[in-house]
Parts: structure tokens; sequence; C-alpha cells
């Protein structure tokens, strides 16, 4: 319904922010984050009503790309609005999404109110979504790795766990063949 809004940020709250265009003041929720980048002047921000039986609410984002975070995230089934802008506070874009990408699940329980059961079900419903969006190159080397799974079972195998093994080989060069990869890949774990 809505994509973005521009106005003047006239008050800023622990939690949200009032902007202010056309003589309207609107209510934005937004992460900690981002409410601390802000200051008094005039701000295009990305825009979600989340719409409940008792509430219409305006989240407000200064990227699109955390606005699609938060789309992604408040897709999985019991995050709500409030755990994912928890989620946007306490961690940053980059590791949100590479925590998604190398089914490292520990990374999100660093968030409020993210337990590891809950952790564990964002990786698990957004792995596959997440591929389909560009957020950046690192961690689109990191995305090319998961495909290569048996150079990650090998390493697996030899008692790394998935995240060293993903690291190891996001710096290895893919056109090489598997038993290459693990031995550069070794030579990156100090091996």
């Amino acid at each position: 319904m809505f994509d973005f809004i521009k106005g003047e940020v006239v008050e800023i709250n622990e939690n949200h922010c009032i902007l202010e265009t056309n003589d309207f003041g609107y209510v934005l929720y937004m992460s900690e984050k981002e409410i601390t980048e802000l200051s008094h002047k005039q701000y295009k921000i990305f825009l979600r009503l989340i719409v409940r039986e008792d509430s219409l609410t305006l989240y407000g984002f200064l990227t699109r790309e955390s606005r699609i975070l938060f789309d992604l995230l408040t897709s999985v089934s019991s995050v709500g609005p409030k755990v994912a802008l928890g989620i946007l506070s306490a961690i940053s874009l980059d590791n949100i999404v590479y925590s998604i990408s190398a089914e490292d699940s520990n990374i999100l329980t660093e968030a409020p109110g993210v337990g590891k059961k809950t952790a564990q079900r964002i990786v698990l419903e957004l792995k596959d979504k997440i591929a389909k969006y560009n957020f950046n190159m690192k961690i689109e080397s990191v995305s090319s790795v998961v495909d290569n799974d048996g150079a990650i079972d090998a390493l697996v195998s030899l008692g790394y766990n998935s995240y060293e093994a993903k690291m190891a080989l996001s710096r290895v060069d893919k056109s090489i063949s598997i038993s290459e990869q693990i031995k550069y890949a070794l030579k990156n774990l100090g091996k």
C-alpha cells in the first residue's frame, strides 16, 4: 500500500520518530540502529504498514534492504514486528543475511526475544528465500559456497562445523576440483 514517505523528522524517541509531511505527523516505529542515525532534517523513509485487529502501525526503514529483511523476518511463524525490529536493532544487516545464508542460527540468538528454536526456525524458513535477494557481494560469495555440499561435507567430517567450513571455502576458487578446494580450505583454517 505504501512504499515510502518524504518529510522532516520533528521528534525522535527511543523506538519511534515522528515525521511531518503536508501538515500531518506520522509515527514511524524503527530499529534502534536506524533511530540513532536520525536527526531533525528531511528524510525519505521506506514504510511497512502492519494491520492488526486493534491497530494500524507504520514501521520505517532508512533503506529498502532493511525493509526487505523486516518483511522476510515477519513472514516467519512466531516472529512478529517487535521481534523483527529487535533483530534489526541488535544485529547488522550483513550479519543477519550471512547467518541465514550460512545456516548459522547462533548469530540470531544475540537479538532480544530470539531463542535457539526461533533462530533455527528463521534460518530454516528463510534460507531459500534470502538467496533471491542481492544484499551485497560478501553474502553472494557465501551463498555460492552453500551449493558446494561435497567440500563442506568433507570438512565437517574432519571435525569442523559448517560455519567454519563455509567461511574457509568462501575464499577458495570454485572452478578447481573439490579435492583442491578442500586442500586450500584446510590452509585457510590453518591446518
